[in-house]
C-alpha cells in the first residue's frame, strides 16, 4: 500500500526538506488602487500608440494602456493615457505593434532537461544510441543514465528493445522516457535492478511488453508499470528542481507565456519541488504564474484527498498555487494504451484499459469536488472521455452544481454524442493544437491503429466552441517542444502542419474544425486563464488585472495566417515588469 505517500509528504514538508529555516511566507500581494484613486495615479509604465486587443467581454482594441504597481490602471486612446504620466513614468511608443495578453498554457508539465540525456530530435534508434553513448562518455561516474525524448514514429514497426541499449552500454542501468512520457525503454541492467524479471506480474493499468517466451524487453508502459523503474532513479533535490524550473521559465517567456498549469506534482516522491516553488514564489524569483495539480491514482482514498487539501493550503501564493488533482483515465494511441469504444483496427478483439474503473474515478472526482478541488483527467480515446464525463456527472449529482471547473486534457478520439453530457457538467476543454495536424504520427500510428474514419476526426475544436463549452488550449510540454502559442494558434486556425501547401487538402486534418484567430487567442488567453481560476486576475487586458502582457513584432489579425507563426515575441511583462526581452535576449538562453 501507498498509504504513508501523504503522510510522508507532510513530515518532509513540515521538516522544511532537510533545511534549518522555516518554509517562507508567503509574500502580500499589492491590491489593485480603488476607483476614484486611478486617475490620480501617476502610472509606472504607459503603452502608447499601438493596437491592444484587450479580450474583454466586447473584445475592443485600445491604443494606449498604463500600468501602476503591477497592475493595470487605464486601458483606452491615446488622449487619455496623458494623465497618468508624470516625472518618474516610463512611456512606450508601441509605433502601431500589437499588444496581447499574455499567454496561458493551460496544461504542460516543468520538466527540464537537467543532466539528462537529451533525445529530442532524433530520428532513428541509431541517433538514440550515439546520443546514450556520448553522454556517458562525458559523464564517467553516472550510476543510473536517464534521458527523455525518443520519438514513437521510429518504432511504428517494432517496439524498442534492451538489446539496442545493451549494445550502448550492460553494465549502468539505462532509464530513457518517451517525449510523451507514458514509455520507458531500459537496458537489461536497468530491469534487473528494478527486479523486473518473467515473473513479474503487470500492474493494474501497466505494460510490460514481453517477447514470445514471455521475457521483458525493455518497454515498460503507462504509471504503473514505469514507476517499477523509475524507483532505480536517484531523486531530485530542492535544488535541482529550482534549476529546473528557471530553466522552463525561461523558454516559456521567450514564447509569451505569462501562466502556466504544472499538471502532473506527484505528491509522494516530489516534495522538494513544491518547497521549491514555495521559496521562489516568497523570493519573486518566478517569471510566470504556475498553478499546479496534485496526480492521483486508482491506489488513492477519499482521506488521502483531504491530506492533499491540508496540503495544498500551504501553497497559497498567487505566483504559485496548488488547488487540483489530476487523474490518468487512459494512456495513448501510440502506445495501444488508450481506452476505446470501438476495438483498434490492428487488434480488433482490444480496446485498450481504463486505468480507474467507473466506481473507482467517481469516488475520487466526488471527493476532491467536495473539498474545493478541481479536477483534471488525462483522456485520450473516447471511452476514456466518457468515463470522466460521468464521474463529473457524478459529482455534481452528489455535491450540488458548484462552480467546479474539471477540466479533461488532450481529447483526440471524442464521441459527438458525448458533447451534451460536456455541456450539462460544464467540463473544461483543455486541447493541443498543436497535434492538429496530419504528420508522422497520423500516417505511422493513428491511421494503422484507429483506421481512416476515427484517425481523420481526431482532436474536435470547433465543434466545442460551438457547444459554448470552454476550450483552453495547451502545449503539454515538453511532449511539444518548443511550446510557442503561436504555432499552436496557426495551427488552430488551418489544421495542418507549418510547412503544409495550403492546396493540399490531403494534409487538413479535419477542415471542418478550423476556428478563428479570435478563438484561438482567446483559448490561449482568457480561457486559460478561467480554467485556472485567474479570469478576475489575468487573460484580459483590463482595469485592475495584473498586467501580463506581450508585444509583437507583427499584428496578427494583419498578415496571412500561414504567417502567424514566424510572429516575433518582442518582449513578455509580468505584472508589470519585462521577463523577456528579445532585444537582449533576457529570459531566452534556455530557448534556444
Amino acid at each position: 500500500m501507498r498509504w504513508i505517500w501523504a503522510l510522508s509528504v507532510l513530515l518532509i514538508l513540515l521538516a522544511g526538506c532537510g533545511r534549518d529555516e522555516p518554509p517562507p511566507t508567503p509574500k502580500k500581494e499589492k491590491e489593485p488602487p480603488a476607483a476614484d484613486e486611478k486617475s490620480q495615479l501617476p502610472a509606472q509604465l504607459v503603452l502608447k500608440n499601438g493596437y491592444i486587443y484587450t479580450v474583454d467581454q466586447d473584445k475592443r482594441i485600445a491604443q494606449a494602456m498604463a500600468v501602476h504597481e503591477g497592475r493595470i490602471v487605464y486601458v483606452g486612446g491615446d488622449s487619455g493615457a496623458d494623465a497618468y504620466v508624470g516625472p518618474d513614468t516610463r512611456v512606450e511608443d508601441l509605433a502601431g505593434r500589437l499588444v496581447l495578453p499574455g499567454f496561458v498554457d493551460a496544461h504542460m508539465h516543468v520538466r527540464g532537461l537537467g543532466n539528462m540525456v537529451d533525445l529530442y530530435g532524433g530520428r532513428s534508434i541509431r541517433d538514440y544510441q550515439d546520443a546514450v553513448a556520448e553522454f556517458i562518455r562525458a559523464n564517467p561516474d553516472r550510476q543510473v543514465i536517464v534521458g527523455k525524448g525518443w520519438d514513437n514514429t521510429v518504432f511504428a514497426e517494432q517496439p524498442p528493445h534492451k538489446d539496442q541499449l545493451d549494445q550502448v552500454n550492460d553494465l549502468i542501468p539505462i532509464v530513457l522516457f518517451s517525449s510523451d512520457h507514458h514509455s520507458i525503454w531500459t537496458n537489461s541492467e536497468a530491469l534487473a535492478a528494478a527486479g523486473i524479471n518473467s515473473d513479474t506480474p503487470e500492474p493494474e493499468g501497466g505494460v510490460i511488453e514481453t517477447d514470445e517466451n514471455g521475457i521483458a524487453i525493455g518497454v515498460l508502459r503507462e504509471q504503473s508499470a514505469m514507476a517499477l523503474v523509475e524507483k532505480i532513479i536517484p531523486p531530485k533535490t530542492e535544488e535541482d528542481y529550482r534549476a529546473e524550473i528557471r530553466e522552463v521559465l525561461e523558454q516559456v517567456t521567450r514564447w509569451g507565456i505569462t501562466t502556466l498549469h504544472d499538471a502532473r506534482i506527484k505528491p509522494d516522491i516530489e516534495a522538494p519541488k513544491l518547497a521549491a516553488y514555495q521559496k521562489m514564489a516568497a523570493l519573486n524569483d518566478l517569471t510566470a504564474r504556475v498553478r499546479a495539480s496534485f496526480e492521483i491514482g486508482a491506489e488513492t482514498t477519499p482521506p488521502q484527498i483531504e491530506e492533499l487539501k491540508t496540503i495544498s493550503l500551504k501553497y497559497q501564493d498567487d505566483d504559485f498555487r496548488i488547488y487540483s488533482v489530476k487523474m490518468f483515465a487512459d494512456g495513448v494511441v501510440e502506445g495501444q494504451t488508450a481506452f476505446l469504444k470501438e476495438p483498434y483496427l490492428h487488434r480488433p478483439d482490444y480496446r485498450g484499459k481504463p486505468l480507474f474503473s467507473q466506481e473507482k474515478i467517481n469516488q475520487l472526482a466526488k471527493a476532491a469536488n467536495a473539498r474545493g478541488m478541481q479536477v483534471q483527467v488525462h483522456a485520450i480515446g473516447d471511452a476514456a472521455t466518457k468515463m470522466a464525463l460521468d464521474a463529473f456527472a457524478h459529482s455534481r449529482d452528489i455535491n450540488g452544481p458548484a462552480d467546479q471547473r474539471n477540466g479533461i486534457a488532450h481529447l483526440q478520439v471524442v464521441d459527438t454524442g458525448d458533447l451534451d453530457l460536456f455541456e450539462q457538467t460544464k467540463t473544461i476543454a483543455i486541447v493541443q493544437p498543436f497535434w492538429f495536424v496530419k504528420e508522422r504520427y497520423y500516417r505511422d500510428l493513428e491511421l494503422p491503429y484507429l483506421g481512416p474514419e476515427r484517425a481523420g476526426r481526431e482532436f474536435p475544436m470547433k465543434s466545442l466552441f460551438e457547444r459554448g463549452i470552454t476550450v483552453a488550449s495547451s502545449s503539454d510540454f515538453p511532449v511539444e517542444k518548443p511550446n510557442s502559442p503561436l504555432v499552436g494558434i496557426q495551427i488552430g486556425i488551418t489544421r495542418r502542419a507549418l510547412d503544409a501547401p495550403a492546396d493540399d487538402p490531403e494534409r487538413v486534418l479535419g477542415a471542418d474544425q478550423r476556428v478563428t484567430l479570435e478563438q484561438m487567442v482567446e483559448s490561449f488567453t482568457i480561457n486559460g486563464a478561467f480554467a485556472n481560476r485567474l479570469e478576475n486576475d489575468t487573460g484580459s487586458l483590463e482595469v485592475g488585472k495584473w498586467a501580463d502582457f506581450i508585444v509583437l513584432d507583427k499584428n496578427l489579425f494583419q498578415i496571412p495566417v500561414e504567417e502567424i507563426h514566424r510572429a516575433k515575441v518582442l518582449r513578455t511583462y509580468y505584472k508589470g515588469k519585462p521577463v523577456y526581452d528579445a532585444d537582449t535576449e533576457m529570459g531566452a538562453e534556455a530557448g534556444r
